[in-house]
């Protein structure tokens, strides 16, 4: 098999803080898309065999329950726990590669895949809000992790005694006539500017830069940036298939 050749019926396991993305790829083709809650060792085994998986890989963020590595490592010809010892497409810079986020390292790998030939900054949107930056010679170099929404609404109501827990939601006018449209207005709005913040510096920086937002939150930030950004809401998915492709390949020679 050539390096990189693709391979058919391969799973891509994506467990997040909060939820469990499964795709299932045929070559580079996004065949099946599901987001559980959460994926018992049934749902599991009926997902392999329904969607006939000869190869699969794990990207967790979290300790997952052993059933995941026990089904997988049965039902697949390949199995994979994606770590930092496994071997990737790109060079890792990371200081710290072992403390590194599985779904930041699949999401830049994920990156270089859709823009091979320029410098890829990844914002992923999430449960944290993490900037990760790859360059044109796929290099990982770092990043920066901050809280995400969700997190930044609880911390107001957590370490005060009158502010309340508020739902996330678009904003209109930044100038707040109420309590809960100035935590809006802060979180949402200071969000936004703590974003163009970063990209204007990497902007400065890398004149080619390309920038791309993924994660359940992204849809908050997409239109409001003022830079061109690119929503790829399957970004690390597609990093994991291919990191797996890597794999079968450079097992094969």
């Amino acid at each position: 098999m050539k390096k990189n050749a693709p391979i058919a019926a391969k799973l891509c396991l994506d467990l997040g803080n909060t939820r469990i993305k499964a795709a299932v790829f045929e070559g580079n083709e996004l065949v099946f898309l599901q987001t559980y809650n959460k994926l018992s060792s049934e749902q599991l085994i009926n997902l392999v065999s329904q969607q006939h998986i000869t190869h699969s890989i794990i990207s967790s963020v979290r300790n997952h329950p052993s059933y995941f590595n026990e089904v997988l490592q049965k039902e697949s010809k390949t199995f994979i726990e994606l770590s930092h010892l496994t071997p990737i497409p790109i060079q890792n810079n990371y200081a710290t590669p072992h403390t590194l986020g599985k779904d930041r390292l699949a999401a830049v790998v994920g990156a270089i895949t859709l823009h091979p030939h320029n410098p890829v900054l990844v914002i992923d949107a999430g449960t944290c809000i993490t900037f990760d930056f790859i360059d044109a010679q796929h290099t990982y170099q770092g990043g920066s992790i901050s809280m995400g929404i969700e997190m930044r609404f609880r911390a107001l109501n957590t370490f005060t005694d009158q502010l309340p827990l508020i739902e996330r939601q678009p904003i209109g006018n930044l100038i707040g006539n109420d309590t809960r449209q100035s935590i809006l207005n802060g979180v949402i709005g200071g969000t936004i500017a703590e974003l163009d913040g970063f990209i204007g510096h990497y902007c400065s920086q890398y004149p080619a830069l390309i920038v791309l937002i993924t994660g359940g939150d992204a849809r908050f930030f997409e239109s409001k940036l003022k830079s061109k950004i690119f929503a790829r809401p399957n970004l690390v998915l597609l990093g994991l298939n291919k990191i797996l492709d890597y794999n079968v390949a450079e097992d094969s020679k």
